[in-house]
């Protein structure tokens, strides 16, 4: 921050100011020694040098020239003294030492350069309370004595009408109080040095309830161009977020140099009183972007300053009823953001965890100092009390203009990062992106008993994957017309799309669109329904996905499950695709035709053009963990079952995601499954499909069993085992759902006829093999669900 650009002096100015102090300070030298004292003119042109802002100041007035040309003077100085070797090398020695301490004592102490503000607050702001008929927003020029340093400054106080009106009528901050606030001893003000990553400064006020924060002159531009507006929201909306900025100062020093220091004050988010505070234990600057790490999680020692950012997000915020009308002032604040084309800012989070004895007396304080005016959310002690917790919450940092050298960093930074990950992006894009993240951040209803997801930074699978469904939503509203009758072309047909995904465009690729328009109107599907239903954000994405494991331990694709968890996203590879596009012919016919068919039912293929190097295979279906909307299932374990034969069951592992099932593979089956009276149904059923599978040579089809809950409050036995085929209540009062045949894309080609045979060769006992022949492998599926499913 001290590092201030000024220009560079001319000789014949300041240059030779500075070449006759150090002369005079030589003088000095040896007169001292003689009873000769400075004057003070010459005291106090040293005291300004010690004051001059940077090293750089002091090297740009001594410069090779300046410093040659006083050695030269130096040489041509006869001093005759009794000891003239001696006095001469002490003279030396302090010539070199005034040259140094000109070079390295380049700033005043933060404590002076901090009591110099805090003085021109104070007396700025009891200046102004004079004027009482001074209009809102003209500027009012202070200029006043500093004392302690002999000098005069000047501090300008850009609106001083309107920000006293909000201190004084909106925040109801006398200026007594103000005043008093910046009356900071001695220790407070060598306290107070921290600089952000922005290099300001930022100091507290006495009893930590204002901050001032030094900025940029583009910054105090941006808030002068929409102050009328702050301020207009502000009187009209007394719940504002938008941080309570109360005063801009310019201060300049000219008598020192040119420079000037721009000061904005605003009231301190997180103060909660100075008696009996609440202590502030997590602190969250949330901007709603994505990592550009690729790191799942950072380092509790990555935090700045015990300030988390989105990246160290390991939490939601439950705020219970407050989350409507929170969400709703957030909108409304960053309505008038977006329209003055601000982005970059942030939701600064702090959150006090209430304990017991502090539970049992909570009582809102709508009148205590910390609530600054009349905002809901402030109402205790400076928070609002939701879930356990006080939290405070408030936008900060507002003031960053998307003008010309943001759209050229933008410009520069997209090339390496998405616009999900960048701040420099369009006002608007930043608004749209930043009330989502508040959406997903401040969930609805009361925490679980389980956390059900933890935020983290997201991977590049998860942003690929991301950005595939985002194409397919955006593909889906593209949908194209149901085909009046099957022909062998609508199996064969494809569509390209151009669809904007997260500001770009991206090519998908959509296979026998027309034929999956049919089928979907065939089952009961409605398209609109689809579109919603598949609007996933990515933190939900992170939440529900889970990894497809193969009997190797090896993920194959991923599956994500939409809003209402209806339908089923998976990912798959370039081969799986093209065999399942093949297999089409014989999968529908068999579809329609059999209508109690337990084989998934899979309602489109999408080839997604992710980036040059990157592409996305997704296929949409059923999902087999669904019963209705009016038995929401939970599952805790979901098997997914080949027959593969083992000698000893494992215990399943949990991969990263909490909020799906445990996935649990053959060799982590130790159990059967009672399905009732349906079982023998059920199992003529399967026996069909694995037939129709084999006699097409399909291989390493699964079958999906989930063990959960029905989240109702009262439940029938009976009713509910109507609602969905497949579903029994046991006797242990768990609830088993049998969701049928899935992953019936792998064909037993030439490949898997060469690996089979290897395998052989190497004496693999082929019960415990995955890619084998197909009729062994329908026999060993049907013996698996003959000993697995139980009446």
């Amino acid at each position: 921050f001290f590092c201030m650009s000024s220009p560079k002096p001319e000789k014949g100015g300041i240059f030779d100011s500075v070449k006759n102090l150090v002369r005079r300070e030589k003088l000095h030298t040896v007169s001292s020694d003689e009873g000769e004292q400075l004057s003070k003119s010459e005291v106090d042109s040293l005291h300004r040098l010690d004051m001059l802002h940077s090293t750089s100041d002091a090297a740009a007035f001594l410069t090779p020239e300046a410093i040659e040309e006083l050695e030269k003077e130096e040489k041509e100085l006869n001093i005759s003294t009794g000891d003239g070797e001696t006095k001469k090398g002490e003279e030396k020695n302090s010539w070199f030492n005034t040259l140094s301490s000109l070079i390295s004592v380049a700033s005043p102490s933060t404590g002076d350069f901090l009591s110099q503000i805090t003085l021109g607050i104070q007396l700025a702001t009891k200046s102004s309370a004079k004027d009482t008929n001074a209009r809102l927003f003209n500027h009012t020029l202070h200029q006043f004595e500093n004392a302690k340093f002999n000098m005069n400054f000047d501090v300008k106080e850009y609106c001083a009408g309107a920000f006293r009106e909000l201190r004084e009528n909106i925040y109801g901050i006398p200026a007594s109080e103000y005043v008093s606030e910046w009356t900071l001893p001695e220790e407070q003000l060598s306290a107070a040095e921290g600089a952000g990553k922005s290099g300001a400064l930022f100091c507290f006020s006495k009893t930590k309830k204002f901050i001032f924060k030094t900025i940029f002159r583009s910054e105090v531009e941006t808030l002068i161009n929409c102050v009328k507006d702050y301020h207009k929201h502000c009187n009209q909306q007394p719940n504002t977020l938008i941080m309570k900025m109360i005063g801009l100062y310019c201060f300049s020093r000219a008598a020192l140099t040119n420079t000037e220091t721009y000061v904005l004050v605003f009231g301190n988010v997180n103060w909660s009183g100075s008696e009996k505070a609440y202590p502030i234990h997590e602190v969250f600057d949330l901007k709603g972007r994505r990592t550009k790490t690729l790191r799942f999680h950072e380092e509790e020692g990555d935090s700045e300053k015990g300030v988390r950012k989105d990246k160290h997000l390991t939490r939601l915020f439950y705020t219970e009823e407050f989350r409507t009308p929170l969400l709703q002032q957030l909108t409304k604040d960053v309505e008038l953001l977006q329209r003055h084309n601000l982005m970059d800012y942030s939701l600064l989070v702090g959150v006090h965890h209430c304990t017991e004895e502090e539970e049992k007396d909570l009582q809102p304080c709508p009148d205590h100092p910390a609530s600054f005016g009349k905002s809901k959310f402030r109402a205790y002690k400076g928070g609002f009390h939701a879930n356990g917790e006080i939290y405070f919450v408030g936008i900060i940092d507002c003031l960053t203009f998307y003008g010309a050298a943001k759209k050229v960093a933008h410009s520069f930074k997209s090339l390496l990062w998405s616009k999900e990950q960048l701040s420099t992006v369009q006002a608007q894009f930043y608004a749209e992106r930043f009330l989502l993240y508040m959406q997903d951040i401040f969930p609805e209803g009361e925490q679980p008993s389980i956390e059900p997801f933890i935020p983290c930074a997201a991977t590049t699978l998860e942003e690929d994957l991301t950005a595939a469904i985002k194409a397919v939503h955006q593909t889906y509203k593209k949908a194209a017309l149901p085909c009046d009758a099957i022909t062998p072309e609508i199996y064969k047909a494809t569509t390209y799309h151009s669809v904007a995904v997260q500001g770009a465009s991206m090519r998908v690729k959509e296979y026998a669109p027309s034929l999956f328009s049919y089928l979907r109107k065939e089952w009961g599907f409605d398209t609109d329904f689809i579109i919603s239903d598949l609007d996933l954000p990515i933190l939900q994405i992170q939440a529900n996905s889970m990894s497809i494991i193969d009997e190797n331990g090896a993920v194959k694709g991923t599956t994500i499950p939409s809003n209402s968890k209806r339908f089923i996203v998976e990912t798959a590879q370039q081969r799986d695709i093209n065999t399942l596009f093949t297999f089409l012919k014989n999968y529908v016919p068999h579809m329609l035709s059999h209508k109690d068919s337990l084989i998934c039912k899979i309602i489109g293929i999408f080839k997604c053009s992710v980036s040059i190097l990157s592409r996305a295979y997704v296929i949409v279906m059923e999902n087999p963990e669904f019963i209705s909307p009016k038995y929401p299932f939970v599952g805790t374990r979901l098997y997914s079952l080949q027959g593969l034969k083992v000698q000893q069951p494992t215990p399943p592992v949990r991969d990263g995601s909490i909020s799906r099932p445990v996935l649990c593979l053959d060799r982590n089956l130790d159990r059967t499954f009672r399905i009732g009276p349906q079982r023998d149904k059920l199992v003529e059923i399967l026996a069909k499909d694995v037939e129709f599978l084999r006699s097409h040579s399909m291989i390493l089809y699964s079958l999906i069993l989930t063990v959960g809950n029905i989240v109702s409050e009262s439940v029938e036995a009976e009713e509910a085992e109507n609602e969905k085929r497949g579903l029994s209540e046991s006797a242990f009062g768990e609830w088993i759902l049998l969701g049928g045949i899935s992953n019936i894309w792998h064909h037993y080609g030439k490949r898997e006829q060469v690996s089979s045979s290897f395998s052989l060769i190497t004496r693999t006992k082929q019960e415990t093999m995955g890619i084998t022949d197909p009729q062994y492998y329908g026999e060993r599926f049907m013996e698996m669900v003959e000993n697995t499913l139980t009446n």
